[in-house]
């Protein structure tokens, strides 16, 4: 599988990405971010939405530690944050977070709905290379975002992006569907909402009549991830199913360390 750097990403491919998520926080952001079928048309509650967040957190946390995985509870970064359900729900545990996301109208919402957790704060980017320095976080963390980038080669690009502003030592968890079923990556109505929009349609009407959201999926198998990773200066120490419940296909968290085990290296 080929892989394209950073830097070569074509950043016009994250145009119509920061567009359908815009779309999004307009019609139903917290749907979007947790697509409960029962929740749609703004049925989730700010405190239930938060609420997941915290239990989501916490098994994060405790995941972490039943692995052996050694976290610093320092500086954390939330990539593809929404409206900061997982920045407010991780800021219990570490002493400044940052979530960073594609949308300008999602961050908005998560400055506005997390007014009140001081050490919180929250980035607009649209570039394939995160705006932080090396070795920045102590921690970085990504739930049901990967998998809505539209190129495998992206996905990637942004794993090396997350190894990259790691400090040495810290970890990475984040999420990723295993490769998505033929009769799943057609994704129809997804291409309906895309002809549909460019037709002039109101996207309101698209996703309020006819159901219809740009939200894609996509996904890369577990041995390709973790061979990655391990070309990336860092090892995964954990592999867990992130829903074990799921039926046509199921996705990973994944346990990541930057740098090499202590015992490689080292010279007897």
């Amino acid at each position: 599988m080929s892989v394209v750097s950073n830097s070569r990403l074509n950043l016009d491919s994250l145009d119509p990405l920061m567009s359908n998520w815009n779309a999004m926080a307009e019609l139903d952001p917290l749907w979007a971010i947790l697509s409960d079928p029962e929740k749609k048309f703004g049925k989730w509650s700010l405190e239930e939405f938060f609420r997941d967040g915290d239990r989501e957190a916490k098994r994060v946390v405790g995941m972490c530690k039943a692995n052996g995985v050694g976290v610093l509870y320092g500086k954390m970064l939330d990539f593809g944050c929404g409206v900061g359900r997982m920045t407010r729900a991780f800021s219990r545990f570490f002493s400044s977070c940052v979530g960073i996301d594609v949308s300008g109208k999602m961050v908005e919402l998560a400055k506005e709905f997390n007014a009140d957790r001081s050490h919180c704060e929250f980035v607009t980017s649209a570039s394939a290379t995160m705006p932080f320095a090396d070795a920045t976080f102590d921690f970085v963390f990504s739930v049901l975002v990967l998998q809505h980038l539209p190129k495998k080669s992206m996905i990637l690009g942004y794993i090396s992006e997350f190894i990259r502003v790691a400090k040495d030592g810290a970890v990475i968890v984040f999420q990723l569907t295993n490769e998505v079923p033929f009769r799943q990556r057609i994704q129809g109505r997804r291409r309906l909402w895309s002809l549909l929009t460019l037709l002039g349609i109101p996207q309101g009407l698209l996703f309020r009549l006819l159901g219809l959201t740009p939200i894609r999926m996509n996904g890369i198998s577990r041995d390709v991830v973790e061979r990655f990773i391990g070309g990336q200066g860092a090892r995964v120490e954990s592999v867990e199913r992130y829903d074990p419940s799921e039926g046509r296909y199921h996705s990973y968290y994944y346990f990541v360390v930057k740098g090499p085990r202590p015992s490689e290296g080292r010279v007897a």
